[in-house]
């Protein structure tokens, strides 16, 4: 830690003139749509929003977009036993369930996500040298976005979405044989913009994952080593055309890796189990206007996902262990068409009226496993092939195709010019799951330029996952509940913002209550359907501060703090126990100091310290282990070739601190990550 030390000398001495620029009276001024999809400085807002800039990620050593949702207040991030990756924002979180998430990932506004597992974990591997800036807003969103928008929602606005000449080309090679290329292209053929962006990426990463993810009874386990296999394939390929009126946005990637540590967090006892993601994305919008203050905005599109897994699983049957394959597939393709009707035509008032309608097919729907339970009570079928099963023993029981309806409103009303109120209604109609009304009430009051305070209430629902309601019923999975209700929370925010030339100062207060929340259920009586069941109410309450400064020889330092505390209740079905929420941190503090050496050459630090955290407990007592908190800390130094070429270096984990996250079985070591390693990333622009 001492190297670190002399670097925060070197800033307090290096840091005493202060300076104004344009780069930094852009963030003062920042302006996105996220929060009311109306464009707003985004300290006008009726939501807490951030804003990361590609262009300081990539000073930083951040590689993806995992990486840097990770450095905001707020949002911790982490992976399950099987790579998963997760972003948990204000500690909403089901421990027991796996990685349904609560949040909205959008790529240059377009949904990528999948009703599978409610998640869009397999886009968080794309490469920050493909974004211009990530948004991000904290709290209910659901009232912009529909359900799934339960505690914040994040739109990634790529380079080759933006009108221009940014191209660019890139490479990095890094530890465990990682390498990633990639391009943008602008192109103008008549009246068309058109940008395209590519990438892919690969690496052969073993971590040791210890003795402790191998049953004690599992004679028949063939490998020699202890490795959780962590190989990854990454590809994607983009389009963004755009004219006066139209822009087509069109998407595709590809994903596969191995297994980690194994499905059921037991590491597989032969290689090449997999697990692979294919998504395709495309959407038409248009823009009419039909008057000067009114205008019908329409996107019409299509999300295709493919997701299978070939898995080596040890089950241990009173003691009998068993090792069997399982290779399911699912396809889905959801057809959707939105229209949004804007105004301003009335005085004070900005308007929206939007309706959408979603509709969800299944495409395929298989299980093939080569272990089977005969219906009449039997002993088990084993054999050497996979037997593929679809209908009520595919992945899931039947296809469960269904209709989405929308419809939605909102109002920005100006007081005055200091004090702006906002109001949103959304109802959207499963046809499989209940109705759900969403809403928010948002009141921003400016005291002076640099001085805003915000108020804001809202509610959001996420429905359940198709794995949550439909999974069938199979050995080494969990069962579905088709009697779920959808989960929902209120969040009541106090926000407040003071900025001058070179400082932003944001504290943010907050406290949500989830409800009906979607967890797995243990020991439930024998009728009860399924491994998952709607909980009791848990409260979450938090702080978020974020301090920003540029200071006169160029360099900034952007700090920021937060505490969130959840409650949680552990899955018993009649004597659920209160505990602190496992598997997150309380207290987390992130934040980068860029410091420039010269015009060409800059040293720049990040720092991510999460707070001790508890494991999850099997025995329902609530006593688990501790894991001791972590400070990790990435050293990058950026050099300019020339004006348009730069190369990175980056010790990331400088240090070399444990990192191990909690084991979803409390398996006391825990799922370790790598220590120090290392990236070289090369960036020619034209």
């Amino acid at each position: 830690m001492k190297f670190y030390y002399v670097l925060m000398g070197v800033f307090f001495f290096s840091c005493s003139v202060d300076a104004f620029d344009d780069d930094f009276t852009s963030m003062l001024n920042e302006v996105t749509g996220i929060a009311t999809k109306t464009k707003l400085n985004i300290d006008y807002q009726p939501s807490v929003v951030s804003v990361l800039h590609a262009d300081k990620l990539k000073k930083i050593g951040v590689r993806n977009l995992h990486e840097a949702i990770g450095i905001l207040p707020g949002i911790e991030t982490s992976i399950l036993h099987t790579g998963w990756k997760q972003v948990i924002i204000r500690g909403a979180h089901n421990p027991d369930t796996f990685v349904f998430d609560k949040y909205k990932l959008y790529i240059d506004g377009v949904d990528v996500g999948s009703d599978l597992y409610s998640t869009s974990y397999f886009y968080l591997d794309f490469p920050v040298e493909l974004i211009d800036r990530i948004e991000v807003l904290r709290g209910s969103a659901s009232t912009i976005y529909g359900p799934g928008a339960f505690s914040g929602a994040i739109n990634v606005i790529t380079k080759s979405s933006q009108t221009g000449d940014g191209d660019a080309v890139f490479g990095s090679v890094g530890s465990y044989d990682y390498t990633k290329a990639g391009f943008v292209k602008h192109l103008n053929i008549g009246q068309w913009n058109i940008g395209i962006d590519s990438y892919h990426q690969h690496s052969n990463k073993t971590v040791d994952a210890g003795r402790a993810f191998v049953a004690a009874q599992e004679a028949s386990y063939a490998r020699s080593d202890y490795n959780s296999l962590e190989n990854f394939e990454d590809y994607s390929i983009g389009v963004t055309a755009k004219n006066s009126d139209f822009t087509l946005i069109a998407r595709y990637k590809s994903e596969v890796t191995d297994n980690f540590y194994g499905l059921n967090e037991t590491l597989e006892p032969v290689f090449g189990g997999y697990q692979r993601n294919h998504s395709g994305i495309v959407e038409l919008q248009n823009r009419h206007a039909l008057d000067h203050d009114l205008h019908l905005d329409t996107k019409v599109g299509v999300n295709y996902y493919d997701f299978t897994f070939d898995s080596t699983v040890y089950e241990d049957y009173g003691g009998s262990g068993l090792i069997f394959r399982i290779n399911p597939t699912y396809r889905q393709l959801n057809s959707y068409i939105d229209m949004n009707l804007k105004g301003e035509n009335i005085e004070n008032h900005e308007w929206m009226l939007g309706v959408g309608a979603q509709k969800i097919n299944t495409l395929k729907n298989v299980f093939g496993t080569t272990l089977r339970t005969q219906l009449d009570g039997g002993p088990f079928i084993i054999s050497d092939a996979l037997a593929y099963l679809d209908g009520q023993y595919g992945f899931l029981n039947g296809d469960n195709d269904q209709w989405i309806k929308s419809v939605y409103f909102q109002d920005i009303y100006s007081i005055n010019g200091d004090w702006d109120i906002s109001g949103n209604m959304r109802l959207d109609d499963y046809s499989l799951f209940e109705k759900m009304f969403s809403y928010r009430l948002g009141s921003v009051y400016r005291l002076d330029e640099g001085n805003i305070v915000k108020a804001v209430y809202g509610r959001s629902y996420r429905a359940p996952s198709y794995v949550e309601a439909f999974q069938s019923v199979q050995d080494g999975l969990k069962n579905g509940n088709a009697n779920l209700t959808p989960e929902l929370i209120d969040t009541y925010e106090l926000a407040y913002t003071h900025k001058n030339q070179n400082t932003i100062l944001r504290t943010n207060l907050f406290y949500s209550i989830m409800q009906d929340v979607i967890d797995r259920i243990e020991h439930e009586p024998p009728s009860f359907p399924g491994d998952y069941a709607n909980h009791r109410q848990r409260n979450a309450k938090g702080l978020e501060l974020e301090f920003t400064r540029r200071f006169g020889n160029g360099s900034e330092l952007m700090a920021n703090l937060s505490y969130v505390r959840t409650e949680y209740f552990t899955p018993d079905y009649y004597h659920p126990v209160e505990v602190q929420s496992p598997e997150i941190s309380e207290v987390l503090s992130k934040g980068y100091f860029i410091y420039p050496l010269s015009q060409a050459l800059s040293i720049n630090t990040a720092w991510y310290y999460n707070g001790p955290k508890n494991g999850y407990s099997r025995n329902n007592t609530g006593n688990a282990q501790t894991f001791d908190a972590t400070m990790v800390i990435d050293e990058t130094v950026a050099y300019d070739i020339d004006e348009s070429s730069t190369v990175t270096l980056s010790a990331k984990n400088l240090f070399n601190e444990p990192v191990i996250y909690p084991s979803y079985q409390g398996k006391h070591e825990g799922i370790r990550r790598e220590g120090r390693n290392w990236l070289i990333t090369y960036e020619k622009r034209f």
